[in-house]
């Protein structure tokens, strides 16, 4: 009996969706992160001073890296797209750092993923991507586990938490624009000049209500411009591999990371209540949402 050995082996590849939701998860991740270290540095200064230096270091970092390409590393296509950007950002920094200034950190990093309630919409609206039941069920799991941690009627619902709402709003468009940006533009130039400019529009409010940095906080400036960083480029890529429809409930996966931190950073303790809504977005994120289509 004669075995015919295949001239090439079959190479298993993973699902380009799978791939792009779990570098959603690590952009997810590292934003967390950067909400970590600023709920610590808020106590110290005020946020448009953080959004100026934090947009500036981040810039900084990634300026040698565009330098080595040339002119490839500072071209842009899409300079109108790529302002509203970072004026979004702008907006969204402060809201978030304000918000994370005036409540407990799990409660604002909890309003923040209200922004899922309003990416698919704007999806649907201005990218024209659809979604089928499976995916607006995955995202009702979602929101239904941020308010199982929220719970109407409890500290979340104040005014200070209009502005963590503000902040979830904001996050949507932003990464939205973001979506945008990841079909238009090369990583590098974006990243660079989003930061640059960034730090542009922050530059002058900052100077009214400049602090004197220590070394310590220098180090977590530092620290969040490198996570900063992490998390748009881990965003760019996985926005350009999927739509946003698909990769929305991994946005979820922010409030389970932030718990975790507001329990081992900040010492907030979860209600039993907290871990069924996490639960939540685990499924939600994992969710199946149908046949991939075919090429």
């Amino acid at each position: 009996m004669t075995f015919v050995l295949p001239a090439r082996a079959a190479r298993w590849r993973p699902d380009s969706r799978l791939v792009a939701i779990f570098l959603m998860i690590g952009g997810v991740a590292a934003f967390t992160f950067v909400d970590t270290l600023t709920k610590m540095l808020t106590s110290r200064h005020e946020p448009v001073m953080l959004v100026f230096v934090q947009s500036g270091l981040a810039a900084a970092m990634v300026l040698p890296i565009a330098a080595s390409k040339g002119r490839a590393g500072f071209t842009i296509k899409s300079p109108r797209l790529l302002l509203i950007r970072s004026a979004l950002g702008v907006l969204v920094s402060f809201l978030i750092f304000t918000s994370l200034s005036l409540l407990p950190f799990t409660v604002a990093s909890s309003l923040f993923q209200l922004e899922t309630f309003f990416v698919i919409p704007l999806a649907i609206v201005l990218l024209k991507e659809k979604a089928d039941w499976r995916r607006w069920l995955a995202v009702a799991l979602g929101l239904a586990g941020a308010f199982l941690i929220l719970r109407p009627g409890s500290e979340a619902f104040q005014l200070a938490g209009l502005v963590a709402i503000a902040a979830a709003i904001a996050l949507a468009a932003k990464n939205i624009v973001l979506k945008m940006l990841a079909m238009n533009e090369a990583f590098l130039p974006a990243l660079f000049w989003m930061y640059a400019l960034m730090a542009a529009i922050a530059a002058i409010p900052a100077m009214f209500f400049w602090s004197p940095i220590g070394l310590g906080d220098l180090g977590l400036l530092l620290l969040s411009a490198l996570l900063v960083n992490t998390s748009n480029y881990c965003m760019l890529r996985a926005f350009s591999m999927a739509d946003a429809v698909v990769l929305t409930p991994a946005l979820h996966m922010a409030l389970p990371l932030a718990v975790m931190m507001g329990l081992v950073v900040f010492g907030e303790w979860p209600q039993p209540i907290v871990w069924a809504g996490i639960a939540l977005i685990f499924a939600a994120t994992f969710m199946p949402t149908g046949r991939k289509p075919k090429p």
